[in-house]
């Protein structure tokens, strides 16, 4: 039964996907966080956070995601009002 305010839509995974690709929330939180530094690698966890039909899905990554250090671009932005140098 649908009750007074309607049937609210029963979600799984794929539906999840698709709200995502079709961009079809309101709201969008991304959060990378920073969990570990190891020798040349960086272990971040990534999530996001959506608001669909005023209800909030969040979405977590389950392991954390190792990535290498030498794959990243490192810049001096001095002050943080323009880049100064590339750090080698």
């Amino acid at each position: 039964m649908g009750g007074f305010l309607g049937e609210q839509e029963v979600l799984n995974r794929e539906r999840v996907k698709e709200i995502l690709r079709k961009k079809e929330y309101s709201y969008l939180e991304e959060k990378v966080s920073l969990m570990e530094m190891r020798d040349d690698s960086v272990l971040v966890r990534i999530s996001f956070l959506i608001e669909y039909k005023k209800r909030m899905i969040s979405i977590e990554e389950k392991q954390p995601i190792v990535l290498s250090f030498g794959d990243f671009r490192v810049e001096d932005w001095g002050e943080g009002i323009r880049k100064i140098a590339d750090i080698e």
